[in-house]
């Protein structure tokens, strides 16, 4: 990781960006002292060994303060993180996954207050919604949101990215890797802004069959299999190996819930059913760039298991939801300053397919879809 040194000007800069609409100084101190602290402790980022790396032991209780108890809103300081790394890393995509919380104490994150009188519960799970962007090489967490009891995913998500994109462009697409979630919400809720999706879809999920068939719910893989002489070759990048690989992609237009969407499917071999399958309302954008889209959660999991740890984004010891937050916000900070210190740190070319993406018109108008803009 990142040393402290080569960290510092970017540290300084960020702390400027972060903190400069926290009301009180001494918010403003201990803020920085906590991103620093993130980036400086070794081993498990407790509290205390955040104080100890950035002023003693005897800052312990102020820094818990600022985290726990203190009134300061996460959300600008989320905008302002997200702006910060979208200039330095120009994103490409937005990923949005789910990460269980850790069942490290026996009771569920809840928010404190004079409303809250059901106290709080026993942990069975919890579940964090993260956004990261996708950027050339890289990949960051830019916002938390903790999926509360009874809350809906579309709703979670659509709260996370939507109308927060103001890119020149139009937004970019949001790439969904959420694994047993009910997404015609989603779908329902990002149509009706005409906002680029993305999502992975299981094999069995019913669709209607496209404009020309008779209106008939077939399974995805059917689907697929149906029109396999759709198929191409296409190139892309193994995130875990770097290595370029040819798959066979086709895309079948089809209706969901009324909407007309495209499923694609992707083959290693020219044999059996498809072995991954998307969904998009990305109808008229070229195959190779949407299968490269749908492997950016790949390279987010990879990025996220390997750094996770070093800015201690689940070593959070309180009980409050917004401590969690605030905690989650700080880290994601923390992740994103250490990305951006190696960046400058060297020279490295755009790939062709970053390079390509970033060219795109991932509008939703017709006949723009797909095409450059440069």
């Amino acid at each position: 990781m990142s040393s402290v040194p080569r960290n510092a000007g970017v540290l300084c800069e960020l702390s400027g960006a972060l903190f400069a609409h926290l009301p009180r100084s001494d918010q403003r101190l201990r803020g920085d002292q906590y991103l620093r602290g993130l980036v400086a402790a070794e081993g498990r980022k407790s509290v205390r060994n955040i104080a100890s790396h950035v002023g003693g032991p005897e800052l312990a209780q102020s820094l818990h303060h600022f985290i726990a108890s203190s009134t300061w809103d996460w959300e600008p300081l989320s905008t302002a993180l997200r702006h910060y790394a979208d200039n330095e890393l120009r994103f490409a995509a937005w990923v949005v996954g789910s990460v269980p919380v850790p069942k490290g104490r026996t009771q569920r994150l809840h928010r404190a207050g004079p409303d809250d009188t059901s106290g709080p519960q026993s942990s069975r799970g919890q579940q964090a919604i993260g956004v990261w962007g996708v950027a050339k090489d890289a990949t960051v967490p830019v916002k938390w949101n903790l999926l509360r009891d009874g809350e809906q995913i579309a709703e979670c998500v659509a709260a996370a990215t939507l109308g927060v994109d103001q890119h020149p462009l139009g937004p970019r697409p949001v790439v969904l890797n959420l694994p047993g979630a009910d997404l015609r919400p989603v779908f329902d809720r990002y149509m009706g802004v005409g906002a680029p999706l993305l999502a992975a879809v299981p094999a069995h999920l019913p669709l209607d069959q496209g404009p020309g068939h008779a209106r008939r719910s077939l399974p995805a893989a059917r689907l697929l299999r149906q029109n396999g002489m759709l198929r191409r070759p296409v190139e892309w990048t193994d995130p875990a190996t770097g290595l370029v690989r040819t798959s066979l992609v086709a895309g079948v237009r089809v209706e969901w819930g009324g909407r007309p969407l495209l499923l694609l499917g992707q083959w290693d071999s020219g044999e059996g059913q498809a072995v991954h399958s998307w969904l998009t309302n990305l109808t008229a954008t070229p195959l190779g760039v949407l299968l490269r889209l749908a492997k950016f959660p790949e390279r987010v999991e990879r990025d996220f298991a390997s750094s996770a740890s070093h800015v201690g984004t689940f070593d959070y010891e309180g009980r409050s939801s917004d401590g969690w937050h605030r905690h989650m916000t700080l880290a994601a900070a923390a992740h994103v300053a250490q990305v951006i210190a190696a960046a400058r740190a060297r020279v490295r070319p755009w790939s062709q397919c970053m390079a390509s993406m970033e060219r795109m018109d991932y509008s939703l108008q017709p006949g723009r879809v797909g095409r450059g803009v440069g």
